[in-house]
């Protein structure tokens, strides 16, 4: 484990991370903080406590919908194995 210094929004947040997963870590304080500087430059009024919990908010659906995304392709692929493992036996009955 490595001990990692943050910033998110201008605060220094430190984190115990796997070093190799510190370029992850890094990255992610990276893609939070220009959500949050985005969402600073459409609401500016809005306190810091504010867009830390409406940058969740957006995060949590934007992980919701890749998840019901990841569970729609699954079923596509289950349904295309489904159709294939029917022609090819369709196939060989006919040979």
């Amino acid at each position: 484990m490595k001990k990692v210094d943050i910033s998110i929004s201008g605060k220094t947040y430190s984190i115990n991370c796997p070093e190799e997963e510190v370029d992850k870590l890094n990255a992610a304080s990276d893609y939070v903080n220009d959500f949050i500087q985005n969402l600073h430059q459409q609401a500016p009024k809005l306190s810091h406590e504010n867009l830390l919990v409406l940058c969740c908010l957006n995060l949590y659906e934007k992980i919701h919908t890749q998840e019901n995304l990841d569970k729609s392709s699954a079923m596509d692929n289950k349904q295309t194995e489904e159709l294939l493992d029917k022609i090819i036996n369709d196939a060989n009955s006919m040979l």
